[in-house]
């Protein structure tokens, strides 16, 4: 069986006592049938430690260090508002490649729905635990495309998926492991003429091979890219 991992928000002292929420009890207890003394492996956004599980006492006790977190390049993603479902594996799957932030945003032709942040949070949270990372990437609040890009940091650099397929490849672009990059995933349909006027001339188009994909699919391409890039 793969090793169990628990995401805690508060800072680990040595041999300290970890109390346990009624769920995560109810996780360890009735679903992975855990006993009283077993191990299991917590982190918290920067370490990861070896804990002994104490059943009648609801908490964890901390024994060993295993590892402090490695370094995540700074990469922050942008999209565009999609389905429920799609939103949900999106999501998913960016938080185990690793990045720093995400931000959902409304475009022209986006979604528009009250957004569950409560919900995608947990998402991120499980993906990190079942892919054997350590940080966790922040999910920021919904926000508009506009007000994005009307404050924009020009040290950071802008990578547009863009379904035209005129951009470059990701790996004939130079980032090094200290730069800052933001990619955006637009909607279903793919960006408004609005939507592309906003963006400013240094905003670098990318290629994602000769097929149309899903806006999902490209968060998923685009961020491994540039993780490969960065993390050289």
């Amino acid at each position: 069986m793969s090793k169990i991992r628990l995401f805690f928000k508060e800072q680990f002292l040595k041999s300290g006592e970890l109390k346990l929420s009624a769920d995560k009890i109810h996780y360890l207890k009735r679903v992975m049938r855990k006993k009283d003394g077993e191990k299991i492996f917590v982190f918290n956004g920067s370490e990861e430690w070896k804990a002994s599980l104490k059943i009648n006492q609801s908490s964890l006790v901390l024994e060993e260090l295993i590892r402090k977190n490695s370094f995540v390049p700074d990469i922050e993603l942008y999209f565009c508002l999609l389905k429920s479902k799609q939103t949900n594996y999106l999501i998913e799957k960016i938080s185990e490649i690793g990045l720093r932030k995400i931000f959902p945003i409304t475009s022209e032709f986006s979604e528009n729905y009250n957004l569950n942040l409560g919900r995608l949070n947990k998402i991120v949270i499980e993906a990190v635990e079942q892919s054997d990372g350590i940080f966790v990437p922040a999910i920021e609040n919904l926000n508009n495309l506009e007000n994005i890009l009307s404050n924009w940091d020009m040290d950071r650099e802008i990578f547009i998926c863009d379904e035209d397929r005129k951009g470059k490849q990701i790996q004939k672009y130079s980032l090094k492991k200290n730069d800052k990059a933001s990619i955006f995933i637009g909607p279903v349909g793919g960006w408004s003429a609005k939507d592309k006027s906003l963006f400013n001339k240094k905003a670098n188009k990318v290629k994602l091979g000769s097929n149309v994909l899903k806006a999902d699919t490209a968060a998923i391409v685009c961020l491994s890219g540039l993780r490969n890039l960065m993390d050289a």
